[in-house]
């Protein structure tokens, strides 16, 4: 894979980050919460944004540091991973569709960073 291949991967993960902060992360009895509604969305969501802008420079070329798209995966995949715990270790919640499409854009920008760093 090559690096534009590689920042698609960060990109794509950055935006699951991003477009799950306002998606469900849990619910109970039919009512769910999005991560806007706690305030550790507004994390997930500028982590998401800095991913996406760092792939997206090192798709056109142009160099943002790097070390931005690890310190944005390390916030916003540590919320993501921290609030996973909080609302599966609470009985009669379950955890919704934006901590999986988190959860999922974490492990994509993670993979695009480490593939980023080969070529």
């Amino acid at each position: 894979m090559d690096k534009k291949q590689a920042a698609g991967l960060t990109m794509l993960g950055g935006a699951g980050l991003a477009i799950g902060s306002f998606l469900s992360w849990g619910e109970i009895l039919g009512i769910s919460a999005s991560g806007m509604d706690g305030g550790d969305g507004w994390f997930t969501l500028i982590a998401g944004i800095v991913l996406i802008a760092v792939g997206y420079m090192a798709f056109s070329g142009k160099a943002l540091p790097v070390w931005l798209g690890w310190v944005a995966l390390v916030v916003g995949a540590g919320v993501a991973i921290i609030n996973y715990f909080d609302i599966s270790g609470t009985e009669g919640l379950s955890v919704g569709i934006g901590m999986w499409i988190m959860l999922a854009g974490s492990v994509l920008a993670l993979v695009g960073l480490l593939m980023g760093r080969k070529n």
